[in-house]
């Protein structure tokens, strides 16, 4: 029993449309990433995200749709179901902020959802295609063969509210709404019209015509591709052909309808562009292109003279329509008539290779990517110096498809991340993708030898900072950064400029603490009235201050290595209050004050000791009240008191990067619950820090290390979340007016660097790209050399050919095959190892012999051969990775077949070859690995063609093309491979993974997820012999592969509800968690979400249980063995109204608990009663979304 949660949502865009749907004057911009829909608003200073929701379906169609009446645009969306949506967007409600304020909150209103789906028709061939009539009379869908399916619009739909309204569908802050049930207002019974023309490949409805006349471009059983024309009777509920036609258009793909006054169509070829005006009968115009596949158009101007293309190289290109005069026409004819008189096909630029583009306004284009990251782009009248016409201005990180990934712990501290072959072709690249907290650059100064930084206010209940104090080894700077970020000398009367700081802070009465080596100075501001030093203490002759602390009136340090001083701040002097010597010295001292009836003065402070001792002394009588020996022999090097949800807690940052936690009781007297983990390698020492605008709080310390770290609180549970930065030395929070809620953060002494930065939010998926412009196949990481080896490939001279929806290219020819290795930190390409000819890499490994203690790379290739249907040839080789990261081929073996998958298995290696397993032992020769080789040693047979492989222990599962999956046995002692069991259920894996001995799952290509189990319980051969599907679950998108590991650190505490198990990722750039739970917990959470689902109704009244229900094209299966996370995540976004419903078991109201729009049952479980106290239920969903 599983629950599955959403990591990263999808990022690859497949639709993009614009409209004014959040108001009459709103220019929107609206994305389809898969399952989920984000609207933008095109404001002067770029694109403002300001809605997203999920859709409980995969969207195939998004379009504007604007009945008659309205003042705003619908939006039109079809799903993969054959369900046609439309919705609208609206401001929830009066009181809430106006649109171009910072968050305006809206609603997503359902206006219509309309059944489309015929049981019994074939799907067409080139996907759902729909246009909409331009006076909106009607809708028309090709879904089905044979068919065009006509929704016409009710000319007499009028609905409440602005531009046209139906009834408010609430959206939860996470995408979900909770709606009433709505039925057609604006649509008319559809209705079919057979069709002779069953292969249609584009269609639109022509512009100007007196019925709707609909142009449809299709492919005969020759493969011959035509257009022509119908005229549409909505009432009689018939079409009649127009008597227009063009045949022979050879490499046709898009049908475009041109606006009045222009009208006509354009059609858009391989080899040409070709325009026609089926109402005029006008001659056609043709003009020739170089070949090319465009994968996207956008109109520029109302008018149709201007248009937009990417091809799929990520070209962008234009086509201007030349039109004449009507008041000049030559001929009777066509006086008074706009004809096109010639078409100009000019390229602008190159950008990711677009799925969609929409051109947005003022020179600004919208380009959006399912193979790359999608982009901003300005338009240019003049070519800059590489001859492009474009600058792309913004870019929008997209991770998909991702084609496969390694889960790996580089820092070595119990926290994996994900390095992914993304994209393809031109926007290949490879994406690092790490949970944490990014911070995000906003000026970097280099600064050889800073060491350390504070910040200054103006006054100590300020909320800003504008100064920082930059100490360097012997001397210090003072900066002041003005609203332009310019940063300007501040010169301080009083202030030691040419000596190390060792502390440095604001104290009461307005004045600056400063602690060097040899004195502590009290300081008046150049604000103050008394500006200039006011009060000096020095340490006796000899000796000095190594370690300094300090709070609001007091400053704590350490003299002569082992004698603790208490100083008093005072308003104008300095106070000596105390003093006493320990039989250590003194490592680090912390006196920050969380005492809650006094943030000014610490009744105690901390002290760590060279004899790995930690004390706690009460002030100012300087009685040491508690004591702590520190495990180990590493020394304490940072001490900070802080209070995390109120809890006093004591943090000790070890020499070794360990940190050591304590729970302050007994009056901050007493130290109890310690607890050790390990944040890095280096020294860690320990900041507060704030996060976001005015916080005071001490609700986050930054762990400065090696790895450093964030730590926080939640649910009275210690958190922490890695750092996007390689080491840092110190940091401080820095919140001025250019650099709002930051931080100042000093790297390495190696880096010499002082920067200014941003914080994301914590426990985020921050992505790093690393581009490769080529295909990324497969990817394995080799820890012995710190390297990726990557198996990809390059396309050099391709003759294009679309395939599939996503609209992939497939070559005939040149494409080459090389092995890539890169550093594990830079990512920058060590050396490369070129295939044959014709032959491409397919799987790689590390893997370590039976024999040998070397670690090779093994590859699996296969050879492409333009006639071959099956492959018959391909290779296994075995490099070696040397220590300056070259490639060395040192043995290979040639197979009959492509070699699909592999993996290290026992010492040995495991190769799936076409239809066959087979396990390889290594010969190692005593002259060395170039004379050592691969010897068959066993195989097995009884597939069609494998297309993966997962192992643990001696247990093999492979997924096979069309009959699901084998569960096998290798037996050492008889050297051979047997089958246990398989799945007796026809299906089509995409990806296989182990979750132990007796528990398997598999994603296949109808987007479910399914988990399987041996047979353990039955006496009969038969059925023991076949593997138990004990889940089901509909995911919504095509799982590309499964990794074990998680992206969340090993130390945290570990009483999770669930464990995480698998990581995988989809086409749409989805990442996601898959977490074992007991029986217990599966229960409870299975209740929770039938109940949540009662209450948060899917946008447009589409129904949770329905989508989740396992579906292929033979049947439905109700949902099972598996747990939707996302939706019991959105428990913590409910009211306390809707909190009470979900425990109650009850639904929304006006809410159908049983079915959904279209009267079908929304499955056999129903609401209860939860009698789990509502505090454990908000417990367990915090604990939950933790766990990525």
């Amino acid at each position: 029993m599983n629950i599955v949660f959403t990591a990263r949502k999808s990022s690859a865009v497949s639709q993009a449309i614009k409209g004014n749907f959040t108001g009459p004057e709103d220019l929107n911009l609206i994305l389809g990433k898969g399952t989920r829909v984000e609207v933008y608003l095109i404001t002067k200073d770029g694109l403002k995200l300001i809605k997203e929701f999920g859709i409980y379906g995969e969207i195939t169609f998004l379009q504007p749709f604007r009945p008659p009446g309205y003042t705003t645009d619908l939006l039109l969306l079809t799903t993969a179901k054959y369900e046609m949506l439309t919705l609208a967007l609206r401001l929830s409600s009066t009181g809430e902020p106006s649109l171009h304020e910072s968050s305006p909150q809206f609603s997503v209103i359902s206006d219509t959802l309309t059944d489309l789906s015929d049981r019994h028709a074939r799907p067409a061939e080139f996907g759902q295609l729909i246009a909409i009539d331009p006076t909106a009379s009607v809708v028309c869908l090709h879904l089905y063969q044979g068919l065009l399916k006509c929704v016409p619009v009710n000319p007499h739909a009028a609905l409440a509210g602005p531009g046209g309204a139906a009834t408010p569908a609430i959206i939860g802050g996470r995408g979900m709404s909770r709606s009433v049930k709505v039925t057609d207002k604006t649509f008319l019974d559809h209705f079919n019209i057979t069709i002779e023309e069953i292969n249609i490949i584009s269609m639109d409805f022509l512009h100007g015509a007196s019925k709707p006349t609909l142009a449809i471009l299709y492919q005969d059983h020759k493969k011959i591709r035509h257009v022509k024309t119908y005229e549409l009777d909505l009432k009689a509920k018939e079409k009649s052909e127009t008597g227009w036609s063009q045949s022979g258009l050879a490499g046709a793909q898009k049908c475009i309808a041109v606006p009045q006054p222009i009208g006509g169509i354009i059609i858009m070829g391989e080899y040409s562009i070709s325009y026609f005006n089926p109402l005029q009968r006008s001659s056609p115009l043709s003009i020739t292109i170089e070949a090319t596949i465009m994968n996207s158009i956008a109109r520029v101007d109302d008018q149709g003279h201007r248009y937009l293309l990417g091809d799929y190289e990520g070209n962008m290109y234009v086509l201007i329509l030349d039109v004449n005069d009507p008041s000049a026409a030559s001929s009777s004819s066509s006086a008074g008539r706009i004809l096109v008189t010639d078409m100009k096909f000019e390229r602008l630029g190159s950008t990711s290779i677009s799925e969609a583009i929409v051109y947005l306004d003022n020179h600004h284009v919208f380009v959006g990517s399912h193979l790359g990251d999608s982009q901003l782009v300005l338009l240019h009248t003049e070519p800059d110096a590489s001859g492009e016409f474009l600058e792309v201005m913004e870019t929008f990180t997209n991770v998909g498809p991702v084609i496969d990934f390694e889960v790996v712990d580089l820092e070595g501290q119990g926290q994996g991340l994900i390095v992914s072959c993304s994209g393809a072709y031109k926007d290949g690249s490879l994406r690092v993708v790490r949970n944490g907290v990014g911070i995000n650059d906003q000026a970097v100064l280099e600064l050889p030898g800073i060491k350390r930084v504070w910040s200054l206010k103006d006054s100590l209940d300020s909320v800003t900072e504008n100064v920082l104090v930059m100490s360097f080894l012997s001397s210090t700077r003072v900066v002041r950064v003005t609203p332009d970020t310019e940063m300007v000398q501040e010169d301080i009367d009083g202030f030691l400029g040419d000596s190390a700081t060792l502390l440095c802070g604001n104290v009461k009465g307005d004045l600056l603490l400063q602690v060097t080596p040899n004195a502590v100075r009290l300081i008046a501001p150049p604000q103050h009235i008394q500006a200039g030093l006011l009060a000096e203490w020095t340490p006796p002759a000899g000796q000095q201050i190594s370690v300094a602390s300090m709070s609001a009136t007091q400053c704590l340090i350490a003299v002569g290595g082992s004698t603790l001083v208490n100083l008093d701040i005072g308003s104008e002097t300095i106070t000596q209050t105390g003093q006493t010597t320990f039989g250590s010295e003194i490592a680090c001292i912390d006196v920050t004050s969380i005492d809650l009836a006094n943030r000014q003065v610490s009744p105690v402070c901390a002290v760590g000791l060279w004899d790995i001792k930690v004390l706690l002394v009460r002030l100012p009588t300087m009685e040491i009240v508690a004591t702590h020996e520190l495990p180990g022999d590493i020394l304490p090097r940072s001490l900070l008191m802080t209070r995390f949800e109120s809890v006093p807690y004591l943090l000790v940052g070890l020499g070794d990067g360990q940190l050591v936690t304590f729970i302050l009781e007994a009056g901050l007297s007493h130290l109890s619950n310690p607890k050790k983990i390990s944040l890095g390698t280096q020294p860690i020492i320990l900041r507060h820090i704030s996060h976001g605008q005015g916080s005071a709080s001490n609700g986050h310390v930054f762990a400065c290390s090696d790895r450093p770290t964030v730590i926080y609180s939640s649910n009275r549970k210690l958190l922490y979340s890695n750092v996007n930065l390689k080491e840092v030395a110190a940091a401080c929070s820095f919140n001025c007016e250019a650099f709002p809620n930051s931080l100042a953060i000093v790297g390495s002494d190696d880096e010499g660097t002082l920067r200014i930065g941003s914080i994301d939010e914590f426990q985020e998926l921050h992505v790093q790209s690393y581009p490769t412009e080529e295909n990324d196949l497969r990817i394995a990481y080799l820890a012995s050399r710190k390297c990726f080896s990557v198996v990809a490939s390059r396309m050099v001279n391709e003759k294009p050919e679309l395939v599939g929806a996503t609209r992939l290219i497939s070559a005939d020819e040149d494409e080459v095959g090389f092995i890539r290795i890169y550093d594990d930190q830079t990512f920058d390409l060590q050396s490369s190892f070129e295939l044959d000819g014709s032959e491409i890499g397919k799987c790689i490994t590390s893997v370590t012999f039976s024999g040998d203690p070397a670690r090779y790379l093994a590859v699996g290739t296969t050879y492409f051969y333009p006639m071959e249907e099956i492959p018959t040839k391909g290779r296994i080789l075995i490099l070696e990775v040397s220590d300056t990261h070259q490639l060395k081929l040192v043995a290979e073996t040639d197979v009959k077949g492509a070699v699909i998958s592999i993996r290290e298995f026992n010492g040995k290696l495991l190769a799936a070859v076409n239809s066959e397993l087979k396990i390889y032992n290594w010969k190692v020769s005593e002259r060395g690995a170039m004379d050592s080789s691969l010897a068959l040693e066993c195989s097995h047979r009884g597939f069609i063609m494998i297309i993966g492989m997962a192992t643990h222990g001696d247990f093999i599962l492979a997924g096979d093309l069309m009959k699901s999956v084998m569960l096998l046995r290798y037996k050492a002692n008889e050297k051979k491979i047997e089958e246990i069991a398989r799945d007796s259920i026809v299906a089509w894996p995409t990806a296989v993974e182990m979750l132990d001995d007796e528990t398997f799952i598999m994603a296949e290509n109808e987007n479910n997820l399914v988990t399987l189990v041996k047979n353990t319980e039955t006496t009969s051969d038969a059925e023991a012999k076949k593997l138990q599907r004990v889940g089901c679950w509909h995911i919504g998108e095509q799982v590309n592969c499964f990794k074990p590991g998680t992206l969340i650190m090993s130390n945290q505490e570990n009483d999770a509800p669930a464990v995480p198990k698998l990581l995988f990722a989809t086409v749409s750039g989805t990442i996601g968690v898959i977490a074992s739970l007991n029986k217990e917990n599966y229960d409870l959470l299975r209740q929770l979400e039938i109940n949540l689902s009662r209450v948060i109704r899917g946008v447009g009244g589409l129904d949770h249980a329905s989508w989740r229900n396992f579906k292929d094209k033979s049947r439905t299966l109700p949902q099972s063995g598996f747990i939707d996370g996302d939706l019991i995540e959105l428990f913590l976004d409910l009211n306390e109204d809707d909190i009470n419903l979900v425990m109650e078991g009850k639904s929304s109201p006006g809410e159908s608990a049983s079915e959904d729009l279209f009267g079908h049952s929304a499955g056999v479980e129903k609401a209860e009663k939860i009698d789990v106290p509502v505090e454990d239920i908000t417990k367990m969903v915090e604990e939950l979304l933790r766990l990525h």
